[in-house]
């Protein structure tokens, strides 16, 4: 399979996370015990930027992270990658995102419904080029969009955030279920996925 970073330099890539979640996804593959056949599975760049990991609050550009990403997915599996997405956020949710979290629950009210209305206030603090809406079916019931930006999203991409979101239902206190990703459409701009959540 050729690197991704072979077909897209970093520069041009058009998202990023910050380097914490960077730091976090490396954390978590070499605590599973993937760290050889997940770096086996990358490009040099990525295994460089592996070996010497960015600055807490640096941005990493996507190909670095979407390689890890679709790496560990083809090592562990679905469900591992999933989880990799939840433990990950746990971290950024109880650092970085914490204070911006914990304003929101105080103005607007410490439930799902608020945090899924409000993705968009939240997810640049640690990532860029991903968007969010949110459509309520009921109180405790709807649907996430997201849109990741530019060509070639991953589908581990997908499954890292449906992780991530699964995260939102444990920072509220309540028992919930965030559906796999339905991939609405992809393409050389990018691609729209939905997520079905209840609580």
């Amino acid at each position: 399979m050729q690197a991704l970073s072979s077909r897209l330099r970093a520069i041009d890539a058009p998202r990023q996370g910050i380097g914490t979640f960077f730091r976090n996804v490396v954390d978590f593959i070499y605590e599973r015990g993937c760290k050889a056949e997940v770096l086996k599975r990358v490009s040099p760049e990525t295994r460089a930027v592996c070996e010497k990991p960015p600055g807490w609050l640096s941005w990493v550009p996507s190909v670095h992270i979407d390689e890890l990403e679709s790496a560990f997915l083809a090592v562990a599996g679905r469900e591992a990658t999933v989880e990799l997405g939840r433990v990950c956020s746990k971290n950024l949710g109880t650092t970085i995102v914490r204070p911006v979290l914990r304003m929101a629950f105080l103005l607007l009210g410490q439930t799902p419904a608020v945090v899924f209305e409000n993705l968009d206030r939240f997810f640049p603090l640690v990532t860029c080029g991903i968007t969010f809406s949110y459509t309520a079916e009921s109180p405790s019931r709807g649907a996430v969009l997201a849109r990741f930006d530019g060509p070639a999203t991953p589908e581990a991409a997908y499954h890292v955030l449906q992780g991530s979101l699964q995260f939102i239902f444990e920072l509220c206190g309540v028992g919930g279920e965030v559906g796999g990703a339905e991939v609405a459409e992809s393409g050389d701009t990018g691609a729209t996925v939905r997520y079905r959540v209840r609580w």
